[in-house]
Order: structure tokens, then sequence, then C-alpha cells
């Protein structure tokens, strides 16, 4: 089995929204660990912001493509 990166410009499968996901929170984590002013968190908030909106868009992406792959294969 090939292992790979999860793709964040082309995500092909939710291993890829999971593995990004996964890692924002870990360095989410690691920065709140570290520093603890209310910048920061502000900081932190506009990441996880956009982390949501990948999300979502990647979701998309992945059910579009399959929703296409569906509509090939009954042709």
């Amino acid at each position: 089995m090939e292992a790979r990166a999860p793709s964040i410009r082309n995500p092909r499968s939710f291993y890829d929204v999971f593995g990004v996901a996964i890692s924002a929170i870990g360095v989410m984590a690691a920065v709140l660990y570290v520093w603890h002013g209310s910048i920061v968190r502000l900081e932190m908030v506009t990441f996880v912001a956009v982390v949501f909106f990948w999300v979502g868009w990647a979701i998309d992406k992945i059910l579009e493509r399959s929703a296409q792959r569906t509509g090939r294969d009954r042709r």
C-alpha cells in the first residue's frame, strides 16, 4: 500500500481532510501551549475558521468528484 501526505489543494479522500484537521489541531495545541496572549488566541480563532472553511470546501470537492464518477459509471 502506498502512503502519501494529505493533499491540501486537491483533496482526494476523507483521509486528506482528517490528516489536515488533525495537523491543524496539533499546531494549535503547540502554539497555545507556548504562548498564552490574547493576540495569539485571536490568531488561533482565525486559524480555526480558515481550517473549518477549508474542510467544508474539501468535503464538497470530494463529494462532487464522487458524484461525477458515479454518473460516468452508470452510462
